[in-house]
């Protein structure tokens, strides 16, 4: 066996035509990763990946492998010596085994130079060193493993014809048919389980997972059941006449049913090693949880296809390997349905299609691209419709934050789609809404001034208005309570109510005014005054941890304000100027509910401070000012003279003053110790004096949920949330309020999943710029010189040899 083994490896390091095999191989690796324009580019995707390797090889493979292998028993029956090899006292499949592992140590002789692709995206990271080598090696694992189904297929067709062209091609067409073939028979419009065999039959459903460095042991046992059973087959069909017997038929028969028993019992036991730095690939406990608990299939319409660029494939990437993780642990389906809509020809159905789609709240965005005719520029939607027993609901993938770089806006979007898809998955699972109530009775913000924030909670909760003497008759059924900029102070009773709301388990949002600031004044051009509110809520919020400070927020990035810079009787003429009292607050990336969002608008915030004293609660700042903030106490003269006299720069010297922040735990009741007669509350009423773990929110601006309104329509009209009329855009104020609202009704810990990480690896352009024409020579010459050289100085050893004796 040894002996046979060591004849093909000298046979093929001795041909030229092994050599050139190899080299051609090599030569289009190269010239696809590293010259040829497209989505295996490895310099124009910008990633420190070697991701386009390993999803290119696997087609190069489909005509090095034959290449490799179409000699082995096909030379043997054209000279005749395959009656030497089979009289030889070795069994067949000893001999089939030694032509297979000559085949694959041929295979990872072709594929060591490639190292050099990993020794150059290693250097050429930013910083270095930043591609996850974990990952790399197991996507290694994962082509190995796929080459070696490709050699015993190539083994198989070898010893069916004495023709080398023949087994080439007769190994191509079916490595193809294993690789990607039962892909288009089970997406041909088949039954469920003929799609799922087919599916499962599949080489590329099973390299997916481990080309991106995830050890399946499910994807383990198929491929060496597969190899297995080629080359099985090749020692039964090495000698015809075996097959016409009886008993070698049973054993085949029986040999395949054991296979067919092992590949079952192998499907029920998960063991997954994710390799990856980040365990990208590895679900959460709570993921399992929810999909474990799916009662019926899921169809996910995929529409980011087509051509794309490197963030949106990588994005899309990301997405079809959630679903597929997803799907392992969900006792029903989860199915994809892709659907281009630029795929359809006729230019109306088309548009209907993209209206409707668009229209199911699918966000679309623009694509652009350059092309040798210029920028095009083509309408993408990455995002999904989920359907699920009757249901359907659109889950959007990409982050776009304009304060961020495209590169970390796709790292977000990559780090979000397990958290978008579980989220979407838990609410079509839900047979009941929770009830959200905002406090009315203080002059709290009125039905419009919360319209847009309400018209977006309004497909996930149950929205009611209550008086806060409604509050015990309704605790039960008030899952969140939000109290908006209250006007008037609140009495006693009033306090107790909402006091044990909170006891009871109840979950609060408050946004407060510490400030009060006369906007009338203000929008005539006159000075306004700032004086402190008093909303007799200062003991109920000292008991519960936090203070509110009477003082306003002044910020170096902030908002900017048009005003009239003419003189008077003159034509007006608006000039855009900084606004100090409307800095841009920035949401904590410390804290799951705020993590990756845009900053928010506001307008004469206050600071918020935390109190200790209560062990039992935890405290997180969840919004807070620039580094460059100050503060101004109140009472204090707010003017439009400040345009044109700002503060000092120096002044802006401090950084990070809270604005929100966010409570967890159990609270003591201010009305502890009391006697509810005091305050109109019956002696029978029985008082909670220590809540149920609960959460709070506490934001010192009160206008941070109000849009503005036109009073003057009927029925009055009102702006997106958080829109800002001189930049035209708007600000993260609405996705910011809805992510704590959901992290507040977050009972399961699915909000968790929102801090996820993955680090960016990017390769450094700077240097790519500047040198990628010698990488690109260095990647394309260097292994071909390698090989050449190994060629000439092996047979040139060889001949030497030869030539002494």
């Amino acid at each position: 066996m040894y002996s046979l083994f060591r004849k093909e490896i000298k046979t093929f390091l001795g041909s030229l035509i092994g050599y050139l095999a190899v080299l051609v191989f090599l030569l289009v690796t190269g010239l696809f990763l590293w010259v040829f324009p497209g989505a295996y580019n490895i310099p124009d995707n910008g990633y420190a990946t070697l991701e386009p390797l390993f999803s290119l090889a696997p087609w190069l493979y489909l005509f090095l492998v034959p290449a490799i292998t179409m000699r082995f028993f096909a030379d043997e029956k054209r000279s005749g010596t395959i009656e030497i090899l089979l009289t030889h006292p070795i069994s067949d499949f000893k001999l089939v085994l030694a032509k297979f592992f000559a085949g694959m140590v041929l295979v990872i002789f072709s594929l060591l130079p490639t190292l050099l692709y990993f020794l150059s995206v290693y250097l050429l990271g930013e910083p270095v060193g930043s591609i996850d080598v974990g990952a790399t090696w197991g996507s290694f694992i994962g082509l190995f493993l796929l080459a070696a189904v490709y050699v015993a297929i190539g083994v198989f067709a070898s010893s069916f014809t004495d023709n080398q062209i023949v087994s080439f091609i007769l190994a191509m067409a079916m490595s193809f048919i294993f690789y990607l073939g039962f892909d288009f028979v089970g997406s041909a419009g088949v039954s469920y389980l003929f799609e799922e065999l087919l599916s499962w039959m599949s080489i590329n459903n099973h390299y997916l997972s481990i080309s991106r460095g995830v050890v399946d042991m499910r994807d383990i046992i198929y491929y060496f059941g597969i190899t297995l059973l080629f080359l099985y087959l090749t020692s039964v069909f090495l000698r015809i006449s075996k097959w016409k017997k009886g008993r070698t038929k049973r054993n085949v028969g029986v040999f395949v049913v054991s296979l067919i028993v092992v590949f079952v019992v192998s499907s029920n036991f998960l063991f997954r090693l994710d390799l990856t730095a980040d365990k990208r690939y590895s679900l959460s406990v709570v993921s399992k949880e929810i999909v474990s608990g799916i009662e019926q299939p899921v169809e996910v319409e995929f529409f980011l296809i087509g051509e794309l660029e490197p963030g949106l494939r990588k994005l899309q990437q990301e997405v079809l390997e959630k679903i597929a993780v997803l799907n392992v642990f969900s006792p029903k389906p989860i199915r994809i349905k892709f659907t281009d809509p630029y795929s359809i020809g006729d230019v109306e159905k088309r548009q209907n299609l993209i209206d409707e789609i668009a229209g199911k709240g699918v966000i679309p965005t623009s694509f652009r691209k350059q092309t040798n005719e210029g920028v095009s520029t083509r309408t993408i939607f990455p995002g999904a419709l989920v359907s699920m027993g009757g249901k359907e609901m659109a889950v959007n993938f990409l982050k776009s934050n304009p304060d961020f770089s495209a590169e970390a806006n796709f790292n977000h979007s990559v780090e979000s789609v397990e958290f978008e898809l579980i989220n979407v998955f838990r609410k079509l699972m839900r047979t009941k809404k929770s009830t959200l109530a905002f406090l009315d009775g203080n002059q709290e913000l009125n039905q419009y001034q919360t319209a847009d924030f309400a018209n977006a909670l309004s497909g996930d909760f149950q929205l009611t208005r209550i008086l806060p003497g409604e509050l015990p008759a309704h605790v039960k059924n008030v899952d969140i309570l939000i109290i908006a900029d209250p006007q008037q102070p609140f009495e006693e009773k009033d306090k107790f109510y909402i006091d044990q709301y909170i006891m009871q388990g109840g979950k609060v949002m408050w946004l407060i005014d510490p400030v009060k600031v006369s906007l009338d004044s203000l929008s005539k051009g006159y000075q306004t005054y700032a004086f402190p509110r008093d909303l007799n809520l200062n003991d109920l919020f000292f008991r519960y941890g936090v203070r509110l400070n009477y003082e306003l927020l002044q910020d170096v990035y902030c908002a900017r304000i048009q005003v009239n810079t003419a003189l008077p009787g003159n034509t007006p003429k608006f000039t855009i100027h900084p606004w100090y009292y409307s800095p841009l607050l920035v949401p904590s990336d410390a804290h799951p509910a705020t993590r990756n969002l845009n900053n928010v608008f506001s307008e004469f915030a206050s600071s918020i401070d935390t109190i200790s004293g209560n062990p039992r609660a935890k405290k997180n700042f969840i919004l807070t000012t620039s580094p460059s903030a100050r503060r101004v106490k109140s009472p204090s003269s707010v003017s439009l003279q400040n345009i044109n006299n700002p503060p000092a720069r120096e002044l802006f010297n401090e950084a990070f003053i809270p604005v929100g922040v966010m409570l967890e735990g159990t609270f003591i009741s201010v009305f502890q110790n009391r006697m509810p007669e005091a305050f109109g509350i019956p002696a029978s009423e029985n008082i909670i004096n220590k809540s149920k773990p609960t959460k709070m929110v506490v934001i010192a601006d009160g206008d941070l949920m109000a849009n503005r309104v036109n009073y003057s329509t009927n029925p009055p009209r009102f702006t997106e949330l958080g829109f800002d009329r001189v930049s035209g855009r708007p600000f993260g104020n609405k996705e910011f309020l809805l992510n704590l609202i959901y992290y507040l009704n977050d009972d399961q810990g699915i909000m968790q999943l929102r801090n996820r990480t993955v680090k960016m690896r990017m390769l450094d352009k700077v240097q790519l710029r500047e040198e990628k024409t010698k990488w690109q020579w260095l990647n394309i010459v260097l292994p071909l010189v390698l090989v050449t050289i190994f060629g000439l100085a092996y047979n040139y050893l060889r001949r030497r040899r030869f030539n002494r004796l």
